[in-house]
């Protein structure tokens, strides 16, 4: 006797073509998505594989905050 249960073929056949589309959607999203780098900015002033617009940039973010931190402190303090 034959096995002529063509809805199980069909059925694997359909999962087969499922998953390579899944495959290919995941390989084709994910192709861009490192362009960028991050520097932690925190290492920026001794590590020398850190670019000097970088060491520039994160000196800007490391003053614009001690600014804010001057600003919060004074506001905080009383004068008499």
């Amino acid at each position: 006797m034959q096995d002529n249960d063509q809805r199980s073929n069909i059925k694997k056949d359909t999962w087969i073509i499922i998953v390579a589309i899944l495959i290919v959607v995941f390989i084709f999203t994910s192709i861009g998505e490192n362009k960028g780098r991050v520097y932690d900015c925190g290492m920026a002033e001794w590590h020398p594989d850190i670019p000097n617009a970088v060491k520039e940039e994160c000196r800007r973010i490391h003053y614009d905050e001690w600014r804010k931190q001057q600003e919060e402190s004074k506001r905080k303090s009383i004068t008499t």
